[in-house]
């Protein structure tokens, strides 16, 4: 009988190894472009009204000095200008290719003879929507219209109830002319949140607990691999079966934290 007990031994230590196999990840590089870019724009020339007649050129220093620039919606390019731009807002991504991070940053081409607006928003919480936009809008013609998304015009600029995410609302003044502003609603979800989430059920027991790469005990590591923890979690294949649970509101928080940047904050 005590022959049987060498085996039970090595097949606890199997399952265990297997449960955690499917999550063993190369750890990424860890470089934050927030810190290490540096972004201004020049040549920045207005739009007529109600025409694509607008551009700027991004500056970048810092880095390794080979960069791509990809505008929301399009195609990544080596030339830092964008032309042919209608009045409004625009997200531009910008990659140090070398080091492989990347940085968002926004960028207006005005109106010259028409209205022109900017936005505030407030966060909101995952699972009870309660973001808020307000828009100013100025120059043009009174009175102002304001439509979000492809909702109808209103006389208010205000717009509430707002889950987390990306929103445009285009304003309109009485003379017919448009500016698009994008806004982005972050979530009210903190770090310290989902660092606890992720050590709770994750670094556990010969599971990124520092036995395995990547080690979960360390912030960097959480938010390194937060597109995987993500992918993950909502698959509901991490944490591994016995070593804990998530609920459908926890793992709309990690979700929630990783849109917003999977910030160390």
């Amino acid at each position: 009988m005590k022959y049987l007990k060498v085996p039970s031994i090595i097949f606890f230590s199997l399952a265990l190894i297997w449960a955690c196999t499917s999550e063993q990840e190369p750890l990424p590089g860890t470089i934050d472009c927030s810190t290490t870019l540096n972004i201004a724009f020049s040549n920045q020339v207005d739009a007529n009204c109600g025409q694509s007649d607008g551009s700027f050129t991004i500056d970048v220093t810092g880095g390794s000095g080979n960069y791509t620039f990809q505008l929301a919606g399009g195609s990544a390019q080596t030339s830092s200008l964008f032309q042919n731009l209608a009045a409004g807002t625009y997200s531009i991504t910008v990659t140090d290719t070398d080091l492989g991070c990347n940085i968002q940053v926004n960028a207006e081409v005005r109106n010259q003879d028409g209205v022109n607006a900017t936005s505030s928003v407030t966060p909101s919480d995952c699972n009870n929507p309660d973001g808020t936009i307000q828009i100013v809008a100025t120059d043009g013609v009174t009175p102002y219209e304001y439509k979000l998304d492809d909702g109808s015009f209103q006389a208010d600029p205000n717009f509430a109830s707002l889950a987390p995410g990306e929103y445009t609302v285009t304003v309109r003044d009485a003379s017919g002319c448009e500016v698009e502003v994008r806004s982005e609603i972050a979530s009210t979800v903190l770090f310290a949140e989902i660092r606890t989430l992720v050590q709770a059920n994750c670094a556990t027991s010969g599971c990124h607990d520092g036995s395995q790469a990547p080690d979960f005990r360390v912030d960097a590591n959480i938010t390194g691999q937060a597109g995987r923890i993500r992918a993950r979690t909502s698959a509901r294949t991490m944490p591994p079966q016995g070593s804990g649970s998530l609920s459908d509101e926890q793992i709309a928080n990690i979700i929630c934290w990783v849109n917003d940047g999977a910030q160390g904050n």
